[in-house]
């Protein structure tokens, strides 16, 4: 549960990340977290990290960031205060009390460790008060003594047998002393004024409890008879009617509870939270932890804010890329370098979105701004980035800023820019061991243009004959993507680093969007697009473009 305090923020990157997403937004965590102490801003991914990004990560000795499947808020999102509760042993009289106290409707009941057993309310007070017309019988439910003696104000004449509690059938002495006396059992429990005789009478007939009315006094023969049988004696200030009322307050909370209760954990979605408080009897709901202890309970008051996760997006600002619910999310600010895509805000926000090779740069860059110190490992991993997403400085997107941001990091991270781009060229084109679908899915990204749906993955190879061996495979996979997901076109987008004339493209779907965007024509489903590095720069604007002209098959 979050406090005014302690708001969580998650810098997440997109769906399947690449190594651009996963360190620009540790990095820009890094950054947040110096100069924004409103918040503790987190990094998160949506998905698995490639082989490329673990090995920068443990190069650099950065742990994976947390993976984070949604962004619909849970319990965990609400500010909720220290729960108030009431053991099951306590009495009715003190429920009812901390209830006015605390100006709540109904509370949870808990055993002396904290673990929850049930919920009590008014209405279970109400009921139990309406009840007390046919409270006659303890047998089930015994008053403790300690309990009873603070609820009525009273005192004990007499305990010979340490008695704890009071159990057994009540009867109070109204009637005539034949009358009373042919009634009464052993172990019943008699309410009682100032018949001295009837009070020793009922000693001998084994009654459990006396309770003298008014503060009369004992009689000391009376006092002495109930030491020698065993015989609890109380004197309580009340008259009998008060007396009697005053005892069914004393009863258990344990007694009037509710076993059933709505219950939720901290990552319970809020939208399961208020169906479970609207369908509740209590319109309440209470927060356990896996050993079953109270953490919270929330209330519907506690749903008339919206709540939300707050987040910073990274390296994308598209839906279909987006990790799921944020929409539900309230997104702070977008750090990001590629086209403008489809996600709004209901507020104005903080957008940082520039045509540069990496998102690494932009991160970079608003930290050199700030004069921020780069620790190496963060440098490591903005340098790593860059190069990532620019294949080594040699894709078409890559810019001035992104060679001079490299250079300065690679001093600061302590690597050589030349030697760590081979090591970081060679982590990231090994694909023996890995099935057709992990290689797909590793880099595929989703997108939607003038009403078509594509999903476009890359890969880097050094050796054509790997993909050659598997062509089949890869065009059998892309096309049951394309199916799932209902894509127009499903596209591989096959990259050689040290060529730029040899570039594969594997596609199933409506292949006569790349044959215009290239003016090209395929026999088949495979075909080359020479010089065609850059799923962002060069093969995206170019659907886009045939697509905007509204050109058809």
């Amino acid at each position: 549960m979050t406090t005014s305090q302690t708001k969580i923020v998650h810098i997440i990157g997109h769906k399947n990340p690449d190594t651009d997403s996963i360190c620009s937004a540790i990095a820009y965590a890094h950054f947040k977290n110096l100069t924004d102490k409103r918040f503790l801003f987190t990094p998160a991914r949506a998905g698995k990290i490639n082989q490329e990004t673990r090995f920068v990560l443990e190069k650099f000795g950065v742990p994976v960031p947390n993976e984070i499947e949604s962004l619909a808020a849970t319990v965990s999102d609400l500010e909720m205060k220290k729960p108030v509760s009431v053991r099951a042993r306590d009495s009715v009289q003190m429920l009812a009390l901390l209830m006015r106290e605390k100006g709540v409707r109904s509370l949870p009941v808990v055993d002396d460790n904290g673990r929850l057993l049930g919920i009590v309310g008014l209405k279970d007070i109400a009921r139990h008060y309406m009840d007390s017309v046919e409270f006659t019988e303890l047998s089930r439910a015994p008053i403790d003594l300690d309990i009873l003696l603070k609820t009525l104000e009273g005192r004990v004449i007499s305990n010979s047998k340490k008695a704890s509690s009071l159990a057994g059938r009540i009867l109070i002495a109204s009637m005539q002393k034949g009358t009373i006396l042919n009634k009464v059992q052993s172990g019943d429990i008699v309410i009682i004024g100032d018949q001295q005789d009837i009070q020793q009478e009922l000693i001998n007939a084994g009654c459990s409890s006396l309770i003298i009315t008014d503060n009369i006094p004992v009689n000391s023969d009376v006092a002495g008879s109930a030491e020698k049988h065993g015989t609890l004696i109380i004197s309580s200030p009340h008259h009998a009617f008060a007396t009697v009322q005053l005892m069914t307050m004393s009863v258990p909370v344990g007694a009037i509870m509710c076993t059933e209760c709505p219950v939720v954990g901290l990552y319970t979605p809020i939208s399961e939270l208020r169906k479970k408080i609207v369908e509740s009897d209590y319109r309440s709901a209470v927060v356990v932890d896996s050993d079953h202890r109270l953490m919270g309970f929330v209330t519907r008051t506690d749903l008339l804010k919206p709540v939300r996760k707050k987040a910073i997006l990274v390296d994308h600002n598209e839906l279909s890329q987006a990790v799921d619910n944020i929409e539900d999310a309230e997104i702070l600010e977008i750090i990001d370098h590629h086209r403008v895509g489809d996600i709004s805000t209901v507020a104005p926000i903080y957008v940082y979105n520039d045509p540069i090779g990496s998102t690494c740069t932009v991160v970079a860059g608003i930290m050199f701004l700030h004069q921020i110190n780069i620790p190496a490992e963060i440098a490591g991993l903005l340098l790593s980035g860059i190069l990532s997403d620019t294949l080594i400085l040699s894709l078409s997107t890559t810019t001035d800023r992104d060679h001079q941001t490299a250079e300065r990091l690679a001093g600061m991270a302590g690597v050589s820019l030349k030697e760590y781009g081979k090591e970081l060229l060679h982590s990231s084109i090994n694909i023996e061991g890995r099935t057709v679908a992990e290689l797909i899915a590793s880099d595929m990204k989703e997108f939607f243009i003038s009403g078509k749906k594509l999903g476009v993955s890359q890969m880097m190879v050094l050796d054509c004959e790997q993909i050659d061996i598997r062509e089949e495979e890869l065009l059998a996979e892309l096309e049951h993507l394309r199916i799932l997901n209902g894509y127009d076109l499903a596209a591989l987008l096959v990259t050689n680093p040290l060529s730029s004339s040899n570039e594969r493209i594997l596609m199933k779907g409506e292949k006569w969007l790349v044959e215009k965007a290239f003016n090209l024509k395929f026999e088949g489903d495979v075909g080359i697009l020479p010089g065609v590095l850059s799923r962002k720069k060069d093969f995206i604007p170019a659907i886009g473009q045939v697509l905007s002209m509204g050109s058809s098959e």
